[in-house]
């Protein structure tokens, strides 16, 4: 078994590339994908890619308790049964992954009836979601694989295969549209690419040491304690969907929806940033699960801080941007009316973006230390709440409304969970307070550079602390080391 001590800076950036360049790529690829696939076939298009995505639910949360499980063992030194867990796993969400398969092969024709698709397109419909469907097991176990191999800092061999599959995933209906127009191409492309991604993954796993075909067994203790913490993430991941698409629902049902382009634009711009924070949690989880287990506070503590410093240096100055330079982004992108409507919104989603990125820091905390229970119910608390707040800013203020409201949920999320990791975990209570003023304070002075006259000092402003933010970032994260 190969023993690596990557920094993280290296794994931040092999992240950032896997997610990041195929978002590039997308971006210049749809335009052709909608003109040649025509808005009927391109709307399916999007349609099967999210569900690609959301049946990635039916692992369980095991792929996110395989990390957090092999990082304890790892950290703790405890690594009799590593192996066990990994195939117990591994089987558990192949069989999950048959389960997804066959429940997507037949609500297909149900799927494509809620569409209310021309009928000429049903039968083709039909069949591009069932051979999707012969692509879930394979996306299941790549979540499981990647797990296993995040929990050992392999971020470079991820991204690789990520960066190609992401690639892919657009590349690939791109390039059937040279022989057909019909989706059952480009469905058997991705199903294909899916396969191989796993390969990919199988692959790399077993060249690392961390699969080992012939050695582990099915444990059933190993299976109550991969269920047992993946089973609240599976609660979480299917609540955040839900409170993520409910702004854009009631908008259409409560205001207009003529007037949901001036919500949603904005909102998708900031919603595609979130690669940024997910990038670096994706590096921080298993290195906050292998400190746990290994019962280092203070490195714990550290890494908390360095965490948190990291991910306002890296989102703030990009919010801070967006913000003061809204009003003649938006003007130049589309035009002026649309800005004059999206500016308010933008501004009240950029302070969100900021408090939802640093929310993701306590968040994963938790869930490394072994309670995604608090996660989960604070997820189900926040639902309501949302729900309310939603209706009645809504019917009060119109759709800027729904951006406050919104904002506001990123703002209970992130109190909350700082106040329950600090609880947990006594040691955090000073970053955690340190970290809460920072943003008060960040979140003032964008406030503040919104009403610069010249935009370009509002430009120069935002550089300015940008160059800051890395000057102080940069050594603090080259120094990090995933087994120091």
């Amino acid at each position: 078994m190969r023993k690596k001590n990557h920094s993280f800076a290296h794994s931040i950036a092999w992240n950032l590339a896997g997610a990041g360049i195929p978002l590039a790529f997308a971006f210049l690829a749809i335009p052709s994908l909608l003109a040649g696939y025509g808005n009927e076939r391109f709307g399916l298009l999007t349609i099967i890619w999210a569900l690609i995505g959301y049946f990635s639910i039916f692992d369980f949360g095991i792929g996110r308790a395989l990390t957090k499980l092999v990082s304890d063992r790892l950290g703790s030194k405890s690594t009799e049964d590593i192996h066990d867990v990994t195939k117990t796993a591994l089987l558990t969400m192949g069989v999950l992954g048959l389960v997804a398969c066959a429940l997507l092969i037949v609500a297909a024709p149900l799927l494509v009836q809620i569409l209310k698709l021309d009928t000429t397109l049903r039968d083709e419909s039909v069949l591009s979601l069932r051979i999707l469907a012969l692509g879930l097991p394979f996306v299941i176990l790549s979540a499981g694989l990647i797990g296993l191999l995040e929990a050992r800092a392999e971020f470079h061999a991820i991204n690789r295969v990520r960066l190609v599959m992401g690639m892919l995933n657009f590349g690939a209906p791109l390039l059937m549209l040279t022989w057909s127009h019909s989706l059952v191409p480009a469905t058997i492309a991705l199903a294909v690419a899916r396969a191989a991604t796993t390969a990919f993954y199988f692959r790399i796993s077993a060249h690392t040491g961390a699969l080992d075909v012939s050695s582990g067994r099915f444990n059933r203790s190993n299976l109550r304690e991969l269920l047992g913490f993946g089973s609240w993430i599976t609660l979480s991941n299917l609540i955040s969907p839900l409170m993520a698409q409910l702004d854009k629902v009631v908008i259409g049902s409560v205001v207009a929806l003529h007037l949901l382009p001036f919500y949603a634009v904005p909102g998708d711009l900031v919603n595609r940033l979130s690669f940024i924070p997910i990038a670096l949690i994706g590096v921080f989880f298993p290195a906050f699960a292998a400190r746990w287990s290994a019962r280092e506070p203070n490195k714990l503590k550290s890494l908390y801080t360095s965490a948190a410093f990291l991910m306002f240096s890296a989102v703030y100055p990009i919010a801070l941007g967006i913000y003061a330079l809204a009003p003649e982004g938006l003007s130049l992108w589309i035009n002026e009316e649309f800005s004059r409507q999206s500016t308010p919104l933008l501004h009240w989603l950029c302070i969100g973006l900021i408090l939802n990125s640093i929310a993701r820091i306590p968040h994963a905390l938790l869930q490394a230390s072994g309670r995604p229970s608090i996660t989960a119910k604070l997820h189900l608390i926040e639902l309501p709440v949302y729900a309310v707040a939603l209706w009645q800013l809504l019917n009060h203020f119109g759709i800027i409304g729904a951006a406050i409201a919104w904002s506001g949920r990123m703002a209970l999320d992130y109190l909350l969970l700082s106040a329950c990791s600090s609880i947990a975990i006594p040691e955090l209570r000073r970053p955690s307070v340190f970290m809460l003023t920072a943003v008060i304070i960040g979140i003032a002075v964008m406030a503040a550079a919104a009403f610069i006259p010249s935009p370009l000092l509002r430009l120069v402003l935002s550089i300015s602390l940008g160059l800051v933010g890395i000057t102080l970032a940069a050594p603090i994260v080259l120094r990090l080391r995933h087994n120091d």
